[in-house]
């Protein structure tokens, strides 16, 4: 496992151990039952990307990168959504590598993936293949090669915009070290911004999440902070349902 999962692993932990005290008995239980309808509706996918970098004209060796990031499986096909980034971090990286060198340096980074599988909750590994990417939206759109045998546990049809200030739940699923179990944290609104596009400000969350309102309502997925000149530290943002599902319509 990577040194980065076992952060948010740790992370994970500590934050579900400061809520312990934080919540009332009637937030737990709702959690738990947001776990157990919707806690396979969260799935890694797994696989490879082979990473190519040109410096100044001059390509250097290939690297390659494992994948391991959340997706939020969007309907009963096992259509899924995830941040572009975390599956082809190659605008992020020409970004980062290319900040403050002279344009005779120029770097570009370039990626291939391959591999790719849905971890799904009981084990078995489904092959998909990416049928749609939004690069102003950060979004992958994922899909099995083939027909699943049974329906696949998906986010709920509803959708609802929050309020600042609102208590939501961030359903996650931990690491292989973790014994890839979902969860559910707590989390706040920090802010719901209009413009120029609508996306909700939380308190954390690992990219890729699906976020629900209190009564299981879903509210959107959590993406990189895309305009954020250090990503790293900026602060989880949401895209809303109804715009995920609107992009959805053209994956096929």
């Amino acid at each position: 496992m990577s040194g980065r999962l076992v952060v948010r692993l740790i992370v994970t932990m500590l934050c579900l151990a400061s809520q312990a005290d934080a919540q009332t008995q009637e937030d737990r239980a709702i959690a738990r039952d947001l776990i157990a309808k919707r806690g396979d509706a969260v799935v890694y996918v797994l696989g490879t990307t082979k990473l190519r970098v040109n410096q100044g004209g001059k390509d250097l060796p290939t690297a390659d990168q494992r994948i391991q990031a959340l997706v939020t499986v969007l309907d009963s096909s096992g259509l899924g959504v995830m941040s572009l980034t975390a599956l082809d971090p190659s605008e992020l990286m020409t970004a980062q590598l290319s900040r403050g060198r002279a344009a005779a340096a120029a770097i570009n980074v370039t990626t291939e993936q391959s591999n790719l599988r849905y971890r799904m909750p009981d084990g078995r590994e489904v092959p998909v293949r990416v049928v749609l990417r939004d690069k102003e939206l950060d979004l992958a759109f994922l899909r099995p090669v083939e027909k699943l045998a049974s329906p696949a546990t998906a986010v709920d049809a509803a959708v609802v915009k929050p309020s600042p200030i609102d208590s939501v739940l961030v359903l996650q699923r931990m690491p292989e070290l973790a014994g890839w179990q979902p969860t559910a944290l707590f989390q706040s609104v920090q802010a719901v911004v209009e413009k120029p596009r609508t996306f909700y400000v939380l308190t954390g969350g690992i990219i890729g999440s699906p976020v629900f309102d209190l009564r299981g309502r879903f509210i959107g997925v959590v993406l990189r902070f895309k305009n954020e000149a250090d990503a790293a530290n900026a602060p989880p943002i949401v895209l809303p349902a109804a715009d995920i599902r609107e992009v959805a319509k053209q994956a096929n």
